[in-house]
């Protein structure tokens, strides 16, 4: 009677999981068959904005479904990335994921409402730009070396300005000192703009902006690069070595995004969104544009994309810990 009743219950369990096999799989097969809402969690305009509309639209047309931008600013990136954590897992709702939601937050916010590492899928990373340390022509700091000394020569009196406390450009600086050995005084400002301006009117001494932003200024001759916080050398800035090449691998700072889904999301449409990204990243109007934005492109595949992501998140932790950087 109990093996009659085992047997009973199998069956029925097998026929509901092939039930649910036979209704699902051919929604996932036909998948999209709406718009897709793309929430890019930080204000439009900005590095994170560009890139995502720009690889978006060429997704769109990959996937004959629009794939629409949904800016959703606030809390450095975590209010957006919350209501994708909390979206149903269908691949109508996706996320451009970021350095911040995915990277600095999870250690720099004590009470962050998503598990960065637990909520997602990671699908395709589509592009970053590196940090770079600038500082004023006038100031009359040639050389990464030059900085250093006089960093050593006089702890606590040269000044490096940032978008604020936490952001990747602060967190560079943070990275910079540890590596050197150095003692610098942190000014955060309400943004970049305003830590530049002051920048290129002597206030600072030094600040770390991305290779995007910084490039009209030092085109115009007004700004200086020392050294570019990435492993290889920045196609816009051939001639600015790299920290590694000064000895410094530790300073790798970059502002990145990639397509990021919730954790429940079916293979197959993981799968779709993820050919439809690499599409994307290939067409040539695209990488036109991103290079043009300062964007360093890289494939990778959804394993390469997730490895990255826990590397990211390993070594901001453990440079937030190790620092007591706060968000205050």
């Amino acid at each position: 009677m109990k093996a009659d009743v085992s047997r009973v219950s199998l069956a029925a369990t097998v026929a509901l999981a092939l039930l649910c096999f036979g209704s699902d799989a051919p929604a996932q097969d036909a998948y999209p068959t709406q718009p897709i809402r793309l929430i890019v969690p930080f204000p439009a305009g900005g590095a994170i904005d560009i890139i995502s509309r720009n690889v978006s639209a060429a997704m769109g047309k990959e996937l004959g479904q629009p794939v629409v931008v949904d800016n959703r600013a606030g809390a450095g990136g975590n209010i957006g990335t919350d209501a994708v954590a909390k979206a149903k897992p269908d691949g109508y709702t996706v996320l451009a994921g970021t350095s911040a939601t995915h990277g600095v937050n999870p250690a720099l916010y004590p009470k962050i409402p998503y598990s960065a590492q637990n909520d997602f899928i990671p699908v395709s990373y589509w592009g970053g730009v590196p940090n770079v340390l600038v500082v004023s022509k006038a100031s009359g700091i040639t050389s990464l070396e030059q900085l250093i000394a006089m960093a050593k020569r006089e702890p606590d009196k040269l000044t490096y300005g940032s978008a604020g406390n936490g952001t990747s450009l602060h967190l560079a600086g943070e990275m910079f000192q540890r590596a050197a050995g150095v003692k610098l005084v942190h000014v955060p400002y309400k943004g970049g703009a305003p830590a530049a301006t002051d920048l290129l009117g002597g206030s600072i001494t030094m600040m770390f902006d991305t290779v995007a932003v910084s490039l009209p200024n030092l085109r115009a001759g007004k700004l200086v690069a020392l050294a570019v916080a990435a492993p290889q050398r920045h196609f816009a800035l051939p001639d600015v070595p790299t920290f590694a090449e000064k000895g410094f691998p530790s300073v790798d700072s970059s502002t990145w995004t990639g397509l990021f889904v919730p954790k429940q999301t079916p293979a197959p449409i993981v799968r779709k969104l993820e050919a439809a990204s690499t599409a994307a990243l290939k067409q040539p109007e695209v990488e036109k544009t991103l290079k043009a934005s300062g964007v360093q492109e890289q494939m990778m595949t959804s394993e390469q994309f997730a490895r990255f992501v826990d590397g990211e998140m390993a070594k901001w932790g453990k440079l937030v810990k190790e620092t007591g950087v706060t968000v205050e």
